[in-house]
């Protein structure tokens, strides 16, 4: 099914980043604790075999690093800066 491999494939992706990512400013706690819930529920989707919605809470996770690197509160790796639109 290729809805669950795209599911897979973003949550090992978004697992990367979560495990990449360098806050560099304290004002990023409440946007760390809003892109780990998402992590959460984006893993918990997909144990329930709910792929659509596994795949929107990665993507949301997304945002949020998206938003905290233009914020300046995040830094990642270089080579996973072209996966952001900073």
């Amino acid at each position: 099914m290729q809805l669950e491999k795209d599911a897979e494939k973003e949550l090992e992706r978004t697992e990367a980043i979560i495990r990449n990512l360098q806050i560099v400013d304290k004002k990023a706690d409440s946007l760390v604790k809003v892109l780990d819930a998402y992590y959460e529920d984006s893993k918990i989707f997909f144990k329930k075999r709910q792929y659509l919605q596994s795949l929107e809470a990665s993507f949301i996770v997304w945002a949020y690093v998206d938003a905290g690197l233009h914020l300046n509160v995040f830094k990642v790796p270089d080579d996973m800066k072209k996966m952001f639109t900073v």
